[in-house]
């Protein structure tokens, strides 16, 4: 039988650009040289997404997971994104970094941009290139979660540390998945396949500001019942152990 390779398609109109310039007057050698040079420029390492938590900033979670970067970027390269919303212009240590938020909670907790965070990240993907995981940390890690769910084109992977349950969040995942025909929220230009992320959360033993249960309740709820939970000894921060980064 004759076997089939699927390309990505930004890969295959790069080798048919290749054919079309050359049809007319380079050999069916150079032809062959020339797309197996935009193969090796289009093979692209694997990526990961970096959300930061609230009152932070793609700088300040960068510099806060530096051991789990440093171990990482030996396979991976890391992509921090900044949150959409400004909630501070000043930070203790440096004024010049601005801390940001993926939405805002009022006086009462309750929770609101939600929505709009979910489809600035979208976006986000789409304009970039492809991602392999998305890593989240506190409120990042609770986006992240919910990303998850919505079957973000290419994610196959969702970390999360120190991430709290969302009802909310919850409840704007749920409509868009009701909203949409099949349920499939997949906005890959490049399969038609649906992927299901394996999703790992940590949570902190000493976390005063998320409790455990918050987390497992998080684990529980997002990410069709594909996720596992991992306890560690720290508080509210990020794992960085080489055991842990292992674990990832």
């Amino acid at each position: 039988g004759i076997g089939m390779i699927l390309l990505p398609r930004r890969l295959l109109y790069s080798i048919l650009t290749v054919l079309l310039l050359n049809t007319s007057n380079e050999s069916s050698t150079i032809n062959a040289m020339n797309i197996n040079t935009v193969i090796k420029e289009n093979k692209m390492p694997r990526r990961i997404l970096c959300l930061h938590g609230r009152m932070q900033s793609a700088s300040i979670f960068s510099t806060k997971i530096s051991g789990a970067r440093r171990k990482l970027e030996r396979s991976y390269e890391l992509d921090f994104l900044d949150g959409p919303i400004i909630v501070d212009t000043t930070n203790k240590d440096d004024s010049t970094v601005v801390l940001r938020a993926w939405w805002n909670c009022d006086d009462n907790k309750k929770e609101f941009g939600i929505d709009d965070a979910i489809e600035y990240v979208q976006n986000e993907i789409k304009n970039r290139k492809p991602y392999d995981a998305i890593i989240g940390f506190s409120q990042g890690g609770t986006l992240a979660a919910a990303l998850s769910t919505l079957n973000v084109s290419n994610v196959r992977a969702v970390i999360t540390a120190g991430a709290p349950y969302s009802e909310e969040a919850l409840r704007i995942i749920s409509n868009k998945k009701d909203n949409n025909n099949d349920g499939n929220m997949d906005f890959s230009d490049d399969t038609n396949s649906i992927i299901i992320p394996k999703l790992l959360h940590f949570a902190g033993e000493n976390d005063k500001m998320v409790p455990i249960e918050s987390t497992r309740e998080l684990c529980n709820k997002f990410g069709n019942d594909n996720g596992s939970l991992v306890i560690h000894e720290k508080g509210h921060l990020f794992p960085t152990r080489s055991a842990h980064v292992t674990t990832m």
